[in-house]
């Protein structure tokens, strides 16, 4: 005749089969929950490498800048270093832009006096090194200005860069507007190529003096 087991030992046993079954299934959802963990920190990883590793995203920058003539109008903008009419002059002459932008040149022009360009430097009648090989004056067009109306050049010789800037209407302005992108790191000199200083060669005073008719343009890597 067999013995029954006390209904005490049968609920215990009951007991520990429910539990092992839970603590069962509880193992494999945190290794689960681990698991999905893991994988989603190794995206996201991932993710932050590749965002790493992309460019920055290119910027377009706009540097205005102005040609002033004349003692009065110079010294509006600046005490004047010579105590004199010391000829034209730009303002914002040194600038820096980052590789990679796109550099929306803006210069405003108040010189109503010409200043042909003679010799070797004719060729900076041309507009070289801009977004589509133009410059605008004034709103239009142009991939050149005619020699006998340049006032003042841009030119950074470093970046191939060259934009004539010709002469205003007399009691008026000139705009002139370009788009170029900064594709190599350095610091670049700009000068003005026309022929609108002193001297026999009418190259010296403010072409020759950095901060007037030349300055510096950075390119940030």
């Amino acid at each position: 005749m067999s013995r029954r087991e006390p209904s005490s030992v049968r609920l215990m046993a009951a007991v520990l089969a429910v539990l092992v079954v839970v603590l069962g299934g509880l193992g494999i959802s945190v290794a689960v929950v681990a698991g999905v963990a893991d994988g989603v920190r190794a995206a996201a990883n991932r993710l932050t490498s590749a965002s790493a590793a992309l460019p920055a995203r290119p910027r377009t920058v706009t540097e205005q800048m102005q040609i002033l003539t004349g003692t009065v109008q110079i010294e509006r903008h600046i005490v004047t270093r010579f105590g004199q009419d010391f000829g034209p002059m730009y303002t914002h002459p040194f600038w820096s832009v980052h590789v990679g932008d796109t550099v929306v040149v803006r210069i405003t022009s108040y010189d109503t006096g010409p200043a042909p360009l003679t010799g070797s430097q004719v060729m900076y009648d041309r507009v070289e090194g801009t977004i589509g090989g133009v410059e605008t004056v004034d709103g239009a067009p142009v991939r050149t200005v005619p020699n006998d109306e340049v006032a003042h050049t841009f030119t950074v010789p470093g970046i191939g860069l060259n934009l004539p800037i010709p002469a205003a209407a007399s009691g008026r302005t000139v705009t002139v507007v370009a788009r170029f992108v900064a594709r190599r790191a350095g610091t670049f000199v700009w000068q003005c190529y026309a022929p609108c200083g002193s001297g026999p060669t009418m190259m010296g005073g403010p072409m020759a003096t950095m901060g007037w008719m030349e300055g510096k343009v950075q390119v940030l890597g």
